[in-house]
């Protein structure tokens, strides 16, 4: 399965969303499978990627890496199957896919890069919209005051 976390997104049995994207927590990301949880979790800001599985109330890591790649691989076994779980990011993009015995099984894909939509409603989630127009329209103003400034302390 392949889900976009825009319009609408997928809300499994256990009641959180398959992926959630924060700047401040990370990127997490859950997938259901062979009666267990596989869940991934990176930090934007030190490149590390964690992979838990949880059967039942137990939780263990089975990868720990730091990666600033554009792509990671993180392989490790489990009921006799080999699992990998592939880690990408692009700008505004996660995408996460699992394989099992190297068959794609299941995967999720957030992207941050168009117009945001409100799910409810269908509408442009203007919040949203500005939020993400906020620092870039912060940037060229203060570039502009900087060309501004430089122009005008030359011309005097």
């Amino acid at each position: 399965m392949n889900h976009n976390t825009r319009p609408s997104p997928a809300m499994p049995a256990h009641g959180r969303p398959r992926m959630n994207l924060s700047l401040k927590r990370g990127i997490e990301c859950w997938f259901d499978v062979d009666d267990v949880t596989i869940s991934v979790w990176a930090s934007n800001w030190t490149g590390r990627e964690i992979v838990r599985v949880q059967n039942g109330g137990d939780a263990r890591v089975v990868s720990d890496k730091r990666s600033f790649r554009l792509m990671t691989p993180h392989e490790f076994e489990l009921h006799g199957h080999r699992y990998r779980l592939e880690f990408r990011v692009k700008p505004g993009v996660a995408d996460v896919r699992l394989y099992r015995d190297d068959l794609l099984i299941d995967s999720d894909l957030a992207d941050c890069r168009g117009i945001p939509i409100d799910p409810a409603t269908g509408r442009l989630d203007w919040r949203q919209a500005l939020k993400s127009l906020a620092l870039p329209v912060l940037a060229a103003g203060l570039s502009g005051a900087v060309v501004g400034y430089l122009i005008a302390s030359v011309l005097k």
